[in-house]
């Protein structure tokens, strides 16, 4: 078990890798009021696709197990095109309503949720060779996606004298290139004939409930940005944006984690091998407490060649990194209740901690500007992690070590608290 849940962690480890080392040039590239305008945009689109998609990529791995693969891709690409059509109008809706009066340009809105949107057959052959176990096949296509993200990126900047449109226009090249290569490998897969209209309805089923709870999740990872945009300029905002991003490197370790333990997690547990898995915690705990540990050395090491006008983000990025390290204990506890189809208490426990973020950035930003923030993020998910354990193990018991628990919490709360 734990060889698989390594292999995805090294792969996303090499791949978020290669584009932590671009940020130290994109420091001196990029000036903090354009970075602090691609933050905002990055959050929106991060944000409103889960909304207007219904979350519905998140079911693939659960139905994998009892479906046929062209039965599930083809329902995956024609649910995904329509969806994400859906999704491209409303948020331009969106704009008009709320957006425009923060003068973010229309042609940096249209284009951010372009590429996200564009992105969903690839985010398909991604879940495909999850489901399937594969994990070195997984790993050269997110490595494809960042190579050529990251070329384009330079190749745009040096062109391009506007430096928003220049990565907002690499992310859509991207996106279309890499989703055109995924449907030629899915192609065989995918034919209309074996899209399963009951199956759209069971995965609806499944991940409409868990939608406030993503919805909530992102009001923990994205409000931060779009709060502070109010009350701090758009080149501290830039500053917030460079340290928040390396700080999720924590979180790329995290998801790295639970792709790999998820589908085990459920395969264990489906045939009876619960022992496994109780075993198995101390060296999930383990691997946590170390990935934090990379993650802060990697913060401090980027810092170090970042231009100096970024540098006052490293104490915030050091926290946020701490906040993630919950976060990513919470997505393996929240496993247990995801295995009994339970999502709405998974919803549940993100929007009690989602609602509680949202409070604390609300009464700390305007006190402590991107202070308040970082420190809002880090008891937010503290409250999630927590309520998170204790409603997985109320449903699903499993026997394990306190000793590991105790060690975990302790551990993030010391650092976090010196952090701040």
């Amino acid at each position: 078990m734990i060889k698989k849940i390594l292999t995805y962690s090294f792969g996303e480890v090499l791949v978020k890798g290669v584009s932590f080392l671009a940020i130290p040039l994109y420091s001196h590239l990029i000036m903090p009021s354009e970075y602090g305008t691609l933050g905002f945009l990055n959050s929106l689109v991060s944000f409103l696709p889960f909304i207007f998609t219904f979350y519905y990529l998140y079911a693939y791995v659960r139905f994998s197990v009892d479906e046929e693969d062209e039965k599930i891709i083809s329902t995956y690409f024609y649910m995904g095109l329509f969806l994400n059509i859906f999704y491209f109008f409303s948020a331009l809706i969106i704009y008009f309503l709320f957006i425009q009066h923060y003068q973010i340009a229309l042609k940096y809105f249209i284009l951010s949720i372009l590429g996200s949107s564009l992105i969903y057959i690839f985010q398909v052959l991604q879940m495909y060779y999850r489901s399937k176990g594969f994990a070195s096949a997984y790993i050269k296509l997110s490595i494809a996606y960042s190579i050529v993200g990251l070329i384009l990126n330079f190749i745009f900047l040096v062109l391009l004298k506007d430096n928003v449109l220049a990565m907002l226009l690499s992310a859509v090249i991207t996106a279309l290139s890499l989703s055109i290569l995924a449907y030629i490998i899915l192609k065989k897969f995918i034919t209309w004939e074996q899209f399963d209209k009951e199956l759209v309805k069971k995965i609806f089923v499944y991940s409409l409930p868990l939608v406030p709870g993503a919805i909530a999740l992102l009001l923990f990872s994205q409000s931060d940005k779009i709060i502070l945009i109010n009350y701090i300029s758009k080149e501290d905002l830039g500053v917030y944006t460079l340290a928040f991003t390396l700080g999720l490197s924590m979180s790329y370790i995290g998801s790295a984690f639970f792709m790999g333990y998820q589908p085990l997690f459920y395969e264990k547990l489906f045939k009876g091998h619960k022992a496994e898995v109780e075993n198995q915690f101390w060296k999930n705990i383990i691997f946590i407490i170390l990935a934090l540990c990379l993650a802060l050395v990697i913060i401090i090491v980027s810092y170090q060649f970042i231009d100096a006008k970024y540098s006052r983000g490293l104490s915030l990025s050091l926290l946020i990194a701490t906040a993630y390290s919950f976060l990513t204990f919470s997505q393996m506890m929240e496993l247990h209740l995801t295995y009994l189809k339970k999502t709405g208490l998974v919803s549940l426990v993100y929007g009690v901690g989602g609602i509680l973020t949202v409070g604390l950035l609300l009464y700390l930003i305007p006190i402590y500007g991107a202070k308040g923030a970082s420190v809002s993020l880090f008891l937010g998910a503290f409250v999630i992690s927590l309520f998170m354990y204790l409603m997985a193990q109320y449903h699903l018991y499993l026997e394990y070590n306190k000793i590991a628990v105790i060690l975990f919490y302790s551990f993030v709360l010391i650092l976090g608290w010196g952090l701040i």
